[in-house]
């Protein structure tokens, strides 16, 4: 049964990606009196081979018997992408993701694995909270410099931290549009979470910038992304930003996300070689408690 939160996401989703349609993208002629900017619902519902009165109803968010036969022929009416159309899934409660805790609890040895690692590596829960990181991911982001209710949050100070902002200023919005989507797609694969809600409606009332990208309904896969960051010690640093989903000892997942940094150029490697001796002094000279 789906939840009042994922049929209003439902219809949201589908006007959003019926409007950024263009009728010539899929063979129709635009005409002279259109008031919509890309597909009209009849022309969706005639697309995906389904009434015109039961797509209506399931743009609405109403509460209606939908199969996936049905389903799929309305993502590829709308030219859904892959990661899109299981989106579309997980929203109609047709292709629910395993069942997770809404409270990751990491085995010591992931800490290990972090620590281990030479560039920054952090590891966070469904809803964005940080779990673990390694020195070099603390030092990048200074995960504890910030205070309040979300302050463990890796969503809310990408917003809200204004340390956090200039870090990403070099590709604000794409950087943001794609944290977000993954974000969006952990919130339809958790529906029972209270703390998405909570953390959506927070910002949404703190940031109008939120809420401009939030609104456009992105969503992403776990795919490696291209990130450039300005730090005021690691200077300008680019890297493949590389996601993995983690898995308890029993195969099932676990709902936490890892983030491997991989340096896309030789001075982002140099940056990073540069602040891990750094910090390894800094270990090193540290004097004994008394």
């Amino acid at each position: 049964m789906q939840h009042s939160r994922q049929r209003t996401e439902l219809k949201a989703f589908l006007r959003t990606r019926r409007a950024a349609l263009a009728p010539e993208a899929v063979g129709l002629q635009r005409g002279g009196r259109r008031l919509t900017p890309g597909l009209r619902r009849e022309e969706v519902a005639a697309l995906a081979e389904v009434g015109l009165t039961w797509y209506t109803w399931l743009e609405q968010g109403r509460a209606i018997n939908v199969s996936a036969a049905a389903l799929a022929r309305i993502a590829r009416a709308l030219r859904l992408d892959a990661t899109d159309e299981a989106y579309l899934f997980s929203l109609a409660g047709l292709a629910r993701a395993e069942p997770v805790r809404n409270h990751v609890v990491l085995p010591p040895s992931v800490q290990g694995v972090l620590d281990l690692y030479q560039a920054p590596a952090f590891v966070l829960d469904p809803v964005f909270d940080v779990l673990a990181c390694n020195a070099l991911a603390e030092r990048l982001y200074q995960f504890g410099e910030f205070h309040g209710r979300f302050a463990a949050n890796h969503l809310w100070n990408a917003f809200m931290n204004p340390a956090r902002r200039r870090l990403y200023e070099p590709c604000f919005e794409p950087g943001m549009l794609n944290l977000l989507g993954i974000f969006r797609m952990n919130q339809a694969a958790h529906p029972d979470d209270p703390r998405f809600d909570a953390l959506i409606e927070a910002l949404a009332a703190a940031s109008p910038e939120f809420v401009s990208l939030w609104q456009r309904h992105q969503v992403t896969p776990l795919t490696a992304w291209i990130a450039h960051f300005r730090h005021p010690e690691f200077g300008e640093v680019r890297v493949h930003s590389n996601r993995f989903p983690l898995r308890d000892a029993d195969g099932t997942a676990s709902g936490a996300t890892a983030f491997f940094f991989v340096p896309e150029d030789a001075a982002t490697a140099a940056s990073f070689a540069c602040i891990a001796r750094r910090l390894q002094h800094a270990d090193e000279v540290e004097p004994e408690p008394a």
